[in-house]
């Protein structure tokens, strides 16, 4: 479930937005959900370090001490993240948050998510 950065010239905002699949974010052509301009430019995301001693930025996925996904935490960063930026990443994101806030792990998550618009989670 992908999150792509854009720069609308229109209204000069920076937006991300949220996609399903990859498929999805490389076949539809994304609108400014400020402005609605349709000629939005790709910025390239923020990258963060890892160290081996985290296991939580290696994975990307926070774990208890038990090495158990912690999928509160994981729903926390999310929309923390979402109100820094600001930014409305629509229905699914929210979703998706609320299924982790009652911890439903990420791969089931996914899995029921990519069932639903008929994908697999088997690799290319």
């Amino acid at each position: 479930m992908p999150i792509y950065e854009y720069h609308c010239p229109k209204c000069r905002k920076e937006v991300s937005i949220f996609f399903l699949t990859v498929s999805e974010a490389l076949e539809k052509k994304p609108a400014c959900p400020e402005c609605g301009s349709k000629k939005l430019g790709r910025v390239m995301s923020n990258i963060s370090s890892v160290s081996k001693a985290d296991d939580a930025k290696v994975t990307g996925v926070p774990k208890t001490g038990a090495g158990v996904e912690d999928t509160a935490s994981l729903a926390r960063t999310m929309r923390e993240s979402s109100r820094k930026s600001k930014a409305d990443y629509g229905e699914q994101f929210r979703e998706v948050a609320g299924r982790l806030e009652k911890g439903e792990p990420s791969k089931s998550i996914e899995k029921k998510l990519r069932k639903r618009v008929g994908e697999t989670m088997e690799t290319h």
